[in-house]
């Protein structure tokens, strides 16, 4: 069984569609709605990275708009892209880290790992949350990160990367988890047959919870414990 939550070559149309739709909307770069009644910066507040499975924002753009409507982001992310290597299709050059470091003054308070689906090694994670780390260090900016939904093809992968966020967390090395294994777990229908692929509608629901998880988050009263 494949170790990606999906196939390559289903990869390949995916990330065509998706780099149409983004070109089309002007979000990689440039996401509508960027601007929001509290904002102290022109800049977004949030740097969001993300894999196939939150790249379909670049997709459903209204729910793009209504998670900047909630707090500005900006996404960086693609099919089949990995935390520290080249992605697992030939299109896709850039890690998740490269893309964190390119952002670089790009952006305000925290940054949102949501990419690791697609990668094959056990010790894969643990060496990703070290340069991270040392990477928020040295921009200033909050390390928050996703967990990753317990389904299909990459349960085994899922469980393991949860445990292992659980435990850095404790040691404060990120300073919040967004449960989105939790969050997601009871909703079959925001997904597609695959289980771990969000469907348009689902979409939606993650940019609203997603937005109001880092608005309380990132106030500067809100507790850092992770959110269920």
């Amino acid at each position: 069984m494949s170790s990606y939550p999906c196939k390559p070559e289903t990869l390949r149309r995916a990330l065509a569609l998706i780099t149409v739709v983004a070109v089309s909307l002007g979000t990689v770069s440039n996401p509508a709605h960027a601007a929001g009644p509290e904002k102290k910066s022109s800049k977004p507040r949030v740097l969001v990275l993300g894999d196939s499975v939150f790249s379909m924002l670049l997709v459903a753009d209204e729910a793009l708009v209504e998670l900047n409507d909630i707090i500005p982001v900006i996404y960086r992310g693609e099919p089949c892209q990995k935390l520290l290597t080249r992605g697992c299709i030939p299109e896709v050059e850039l890690s998740a880290l490269q893309q964190f470091k390119n952002a670089r003054g790009e952006f305000t308070d925290a940054v949102v790992v949501a990419t690791g689906y697609n990668e094959n090694r056990s010790d894969a994670l643990q060496q990703s949350l070290r340069e991270f780390r040392a990477e928020a260090k040295r921009q200033k900016v909050k390390l928050i990160w996703a967990t990753y939904r317990i389904a299909g093809n990459v349960k085994g992968k899922a469980t393991q990367f949860n445990s292992e966020l659980r435990r850095a967390q404790k040691r404060n090395e990120i300073v919040a988890v967004f449960d989105w294994n939790k969050l997601s777990g009871n909703r079959p229908s925001w997904f597609s047959g695959d289980k771990v692929h969000l469907s348009r509608g689902g979409t939606v629901n993650l940019a609203r919870q997603l937005g109001k998880f880092l608005k309380r988050t990132l106030t500067p009263t809100a507790s850092t414990t992770t959110q269920g």
